[in-house]
């Protein structure tokens, strides 16, 4: 599995609950932070795109925990709703036929010499 070298599309919460939940910060410090934006975006927690060999493009949300270490696990419908610019995969862009739709989530096939 590889990066393809897409944008990170980070994850970004509506209210104190949201914040508290997904940052592990303290009920009073998310609180502050939904008083003073409309929306907070967590530069932790992103959407990225990767491609598998066998699986084709796959999207992740990548956490940035301390020490330099991530956590991932493949991206939910929810996380896809709290990102910005970001086109749902499931949901195809009606321009695009059907046909390029499905080459774009083929693998490549790879020469091995």
């Amino acid at each position: 599995m590889w990066r393809i070298g897409n944008s990170k599309y980070h994850v970004f919460y509506k209210n104190a609950a949201q914040i508290k939940k997904n940052t592990g910060l303290s009920a009073r410090k998310s609180a502050f932070l939904a008083a003073q934006y409309n929306t907070y975006v967590d530069r932790n927690r992103w959407i990225e795109a990767f491609c598998c060999e066998e699986h084709g493009m796959m999207w992740f949300l990548i956490s940035a925990l301390e020490g330099g270490n991530y956590e991932y696990r493949i991206a939910r419908e929810k996380d896809w709703l709290q990102t910005n610019k970001t086109l749902d995969p499931n949901n195809t862009n009606p321009s695009v036929s059907e046909f390029t739709q499905r080459m774009s989530r083929k693998p490549k096939e790879r020469q091995r010499n």
